[in-house]
């Protein structure tokens, strides 16, 4: 239990819960390979300025524990740094995380993904726009943000930030992209589709190009895109994969 979550209100077994949530959703990530040696996910623990990240670059990301997620503040202190068998690397740019949730704060959760097909369409400066289903979450378009430098200090975050605006989703024009949610769930939801389409976008060149939706089928499809229970299913899904992978949490 970390001193500054406690001074927070949060519990010991509600801290522990939440870092078992954001190792599950860095695995489930790392499974679908939009995270690997770089990358990295954040969870704000709700109403608190307790800000839990995944390790940098070098960690496993499909073998994140518990007891590695970092603890920040939402000024950016560090309040737990990992230890023990395996000393794990803060994340470069972690100020990607602790600027989103200041200047979003209904957020629960921000992705930096450095997933194929969406780094691809950023590197392309081709949109990424809806063509499937699910897609049509992105109803609000995905903006790029005209910079591949790493996200070192504090201007560099404040441009990224004000470049995404409201939306759910970011290109980082060489470099990966940053995805957010309003719950895990959801941000998990827009890190499996934002890359399934832009995979789709890209394989269907072959065939002549994707036919995009409509503005009426954007907004039709994006009702069901993220509602039924799907972002609940979704979950469930792949961290039944993570249990079943055996390793421990």
């Amino acid at each position: 239990m970390t001193a500054f979550a406690k001074a927070q209100g949060v519990s010991e077994a509600d801290e522990i819960a939440w870092r078992r949530k954001l190792a599950v959703m860095c695995r489930i990530v790392g499974m679908q390979g939009s995270i690997g040696l770089f990358g990295h996910i954040s969870i704000r623990i709700p109403d608190t300025d307790v800000i839990l990240i995944t390790p940098g670059a070098g960690s496993e990301k499909t073998a994140v524990r518990t007891d590695e997620i970092f603890v920040f503040g939402l000024d950016g202190t560090i309040h737990y740094h990992p230890g023990g068998d395996r000393p794990m690397q803060i994340p470069a740019e972690w100020r990607i995380h602790t600027q989103i949730h200041r200047d979003r704060p209904s957020l629960m959760s921000v992705a930096h993904l450095h997933a194929e097909h969406s780094t691809l369409m950023g590197i392309a400066r081709r949109p990424i726009v809806p063509v499937f289903a699910q897609g049509a979450m992105f109803e609000a378009g995905v903006p790029v943000w005209d910079n591949p430098r790493l996200v070192v200090n504090d201007a560099l975050a404040v441009s990224l930030s004000q470049a995404m605006g409201e939306t759910l989703a970011c290109q980082m024009r060489g470099h990966g992209s940053v995805v957010v949610g309003d719950t895990a769930e959801l941000c998990l939801v827009a890190c499996t589709f934002i890359e399934e389409n832009a995979r789709l976008q890209i394989e269907a060149e072959a065939l002549g190009g994707a036919v995009p939706f409509t503005p009426d089928e954007i907004r039709d499809c994006a009702r069901g895109s993220t509602g039924g229970g799907l972002a609940g299913r979704l979950w469930d899904y792949w961290e039944r994969r993570v249990v079943t992978a055996g390793l421990p949490l």
